[in-house]
């Protein structure tokens, strides 16, 4: 791997791009997005079972000094990264566990936060969150500001994931004011544009706009192409919100060439996803559909677990409009089953409302069947059956499709 010189070094994940910076670069995911219902403003709503949206944000990573540590850390630390570039999470952890068993202090924040990037990259949120919130509280006895900032940025993302968006705003904003204290325009331009992406979920459309808009005249001033391509990708898909696709399909062809251009993988996997958007939200199907494909097959290979259950719910409902159900039900299936484990706040809606509907056109028991032929356990097929009963609950049955009802006690 490339040598890194000095206290700090930025490192662009899944393309590890070397800069001279004070933290690494994190993945990066704007797929497309869902707004929770609880916080988000009315706008579009008949929309929400058409896609499966999510803006996925930016890790903001954190090395203080490893890459000029003695042999024995920097050996496993720098195994660790080389393992991150090459989407081998759980290498990854294994490596810098070795590293972080014969180190401490500002290491161990440094450290802590790298191990939670790959956990949450794996849509391990419950681990990732608790590295995190250990790194911070770590990051503030050793007062160690850059530490603690990257620390509050993550932990906002997955708040943010979870649907909490007061309290993710609340927690990227102290890691944007700490970056401003520390000069840091390279946190800066992460965390600006993580607050424009909450800003996006609660419907402030003008103020997401002027958060990315920030972000990337940083980006730009610091020739950051990663953060280009990323918050090109988020402007675009405010625009299409806003109602104008043309627009928004110019800064999505614009950040998929920049991150093409840099091998930013994810980029690209947002890129494709923005454009299958556009493609889908004017009805075209068959397009959206090519670019979903693309887009799950380069998030499988870099094990991005969230990312391919996001393609794997919007092609299963391409796959529904274009009345080819059967083939939809695995698809939404297997997404909704990962978003249940991950605990994203709305995703799970879209995926299970295609279920609803291929059972509307097919029927219960063979939902049944695609189901039990989908690799899914009993168990998990059990909890996706009962799931459709309970939406079925809430809405009239379609003529001529028969409504499931548990056997009760004397029946």
């Amino acid at each position: 791997m490339a040598h890194l010189c000095g206290a700090h070094a930025g490192i662009g994940l899944l393309g590890l791009t070397v800069h001279a910076a004070p933290f690494v670069l994190g993945a990066v995911g704007f797929l497309t997005r869902v707004l929770n219902p609880a916080a988000r403003k009315p706008h579009e709503d008949h929309e929400q079972t058409e896609a499966v949206r999510h803006n996925l944000g930016r890790m903001a990573e954190y090395l203080d000094g490893l890459p000029a540590s003695e042999p024995r850390v920097r050996e496993p630390f720098e195994l660790g990264l080389a393992a991150m570039r090459a989407c081998r999470w759980d290498d990854a952890v294994t490596h810098l566990d070795e590293a972080m068993a014969v180190t401490e202090g500002v290491h161990v924040v440094a450290l802590m936060n790298l191990i939670g990037v790959c956990r949450y990259t794996q849509g391990r949120a419950d681990e990732a969150l608790a590295y995190f919130e250990e790194s911070a509280g770590l990051a503030e006895r050793l007062e160690a500001p850059r530490g603690r900032a990257q620390a509050f940025n993550n932990i906002g993302l997955i708040y943010r994931d979870r649907g909490d968006l007061d309290r993710a705003l609340g927690q990227i904003e102290q890691s944007i004011t700490m970056a401003r204290q520390l000069d840091d325009l390279w946190a800066m331009a992460i965390e600006l544009g993580n607050a424009g992406n909450v800003w996006h979920e609660k419907g402030e459309l003008d103020k997401a706009l002027d958060c990315h808009g920030r972000a990337l005249t940083i980006a730009r001033e610091i020739g950051d192409q990663w953060s280009v391509a990323s918050e090109l990708a988020n402007i675009g898909s405010v625009h299409l919100d806003k109602g104008d696709a043309d627009k928004a399909l110019k800064y999505d062809q614009e950040a998929l060439a920049a991150a093409r251009g840099v091998g930013y993988r994810l980029g690209v996997v947002t890129g494709l996803a923005n454009i299958a958007a556009i493609h889908r939200k004017q009805g075209r199907f068959d397009e959206a559909l090519k670019y979903e494909e693309e887009a799950l097959g380069i998030a499988r290979r870099a094990g991005y677990v969230l990312g391919v259950a996001v393609d794997l719910g919007n092609i299963g409902l391409d796959l529904l409009s274009r009345k080819r159900p059967e083939e939809a039900v695995p698809m939404l299936a297997e997404a909704l089953t990962i978003l249940l484990s991950i605990g994203v706040a709305d995703g799970p809606r879209q995926a299970l409302t295609g279920l609803v509907r291929c059972e509307d056109k097919l029927g219960r028991q063979r939902v049944e069947a695609l189901l039990g032929g989908a690799g899914l356990s009993g168990g998990q097929t059990a909890d996706l059956l009962d799931r459709i009963d309970q939406v079925r609950m809430r809405r009239p049955v379609p003529p001529g499709i028969h409504q499931f009802r548990p056997e009760t006690p004397g029946q």
